[in-house]
């Protein structure tokens, strides 16, 4: 016999998409399932979603708003499922008609499962985006086919069985509760398997200024999960030092950070400059030439890391993208590699500065 499966899916106002994903999960033949829509300060919008599929679908609607993770542990409490699975008001699952049999299969030996997230590519920078969720998919992938377990997972799309979700005390109401539920089923030794038969597609932001609101606040979320979790973190990377690779597929200019910040150059073109230098200030001609050298050095040595740093990262996110079923594009990639996981890196660093020395007054537009 099947088992029943509790679909939750949390609202902040309204969604597009949520029409299109209540239908396909109501068309999906499996019959053992019951959906819950949690909405935080519904418009008219959501209410008339509501009052349309209200007989197929309960809505929770809650007028003022509580927060993703008190709303979604409360909406467990009213469900009955054997397993359950938590999907974002932002995605459309490309084939509804056979999702939820697969989650069913996959748990059979799993306490979660992640399900493979691909990108609306809708615009440029959507475009550009999907090596970020490449990358954070790859990792989860390693970590399901090496470990059988995980750290964190992308929360727009996951299911957990409900003893496992009880054992752990649901979410807790932090601003990333993905992360920090992955890492509490990571330590209590919970079996993690990513999906890859099946995949949901998220809507993620078309424009600048939208991504780094929604960045700003993943970063705050990462840092605080940080900053509460660094011992155990310790202690996952001192018994399995391989999960720290997975820093260098999520923030692919880590290394270039890493060794222009702690590597310095060699002792003896510090040595040269400074001579140069002093040369330099007993002939003034001296001076244009000794700057382009040096400069010209420090160039070249950058410059070098930088290509072979590039030409090693597009040969790895082209497999990973032949293995999990990515679009790769050499344009895109450049774009990702070169502008848009250096800013990202850089907002992680500025939250984590944030937190560490201000975490009282840190302060994001969002409830939990």
């Amino acid at each position: 016999m099947d088992q029943k499966i509790s679909i939750f899916i949390p609202v902040y106002r309204e969604s597009d998409l949520l029409p299109t994903l209540l239908q396909g999960l109501l068309n999906d033949p499996y019959d053992q399932k019951e959906i819950f829509v949690i909405v935080d300060e519904p418009t008219k919008k959501s209410l008339e979603i509501s009052e349309k599929l209200g007989s197929d679908v309960k809505f929770i609607l809650n007028g003022k708003r509580k927060g993703k993770a008190y709303v979604l542990n409360e909406a467990v409490k009213e469900s009955s499922g054997d397993i359950l699975l938590f999907l974002d008001a932002d995605i459309t699952p490309p084939n509804p008609y056979h999702l939820l049999n697969s989650v069913s299969e996959e748990m059979k030996n799993a306490d979660i499962i992640e399900i493979k997230k691909n990108v609306i590519r809708d615009s440029f920078l959507a475009r550009v985006i999907n090596y970020d969720y490449l990358s954070f998919n790859s990792t989860n992938w390693i970590f399901s086919r090496t470990l059988g377990r995980c750290l964190g997972f992308n929360g727009a799309a996951f299911a957990i069985k409900r003893k496992a979700f009880e054992s752990l005390s649901g979410f807790r109401r932090v601003v990333s509760e993905d992360l920090d539920m992955g890492i509490r089923s990571f330590i209590n030794d919970c079996n993690f398997k990513y999906v890859n038969k099946v995949q949901v597609y998220n809507k993620v932001p078309s424009s600048w200024n939208e991504w780094f609101r929604q960045r700003k606040r993943w970063g705050i979320g990462a840092a605080l999960w940080l900053k509460e979790h660094y011992k155990e973190l310790l202690l996952v990377v001192r018994k399995n030092p391989k999960v720290l690779l997975s820093l260098l597929l999520i923030f692919p200019s880590l290394p270039l950070f890493v060794t222009n910040m702690l590597v310095p150059n060699e002792i003896y073109l510090k040595i040269i400059s400074i001579l140069l230098l002093f040369l330099a200030t007993k002939a003034g001609l001296l001076l244009h030439p000794i700057l382009f050298t040096s400069i010209g050095v420090a160039l070249i040595k950058n410059a070098f890391a930088s290509v072979a740093s590039f030409v090693v990262y597009s040969l790895l996110f082209y497999y990973l993208a032949r293995k999990l079923r990515y679009a790769f594009n050499p344009l895109e990639f450049t774009v990702f590699y070169f502008i848009y996981s250096p800013l990202w890196l850089l907002i992680i660093i500025a939250s984590i500065i944030k937190v560490a020395i201000n975490h009282d007054k840190v302060d994001i537009d969002w409830k939990i």
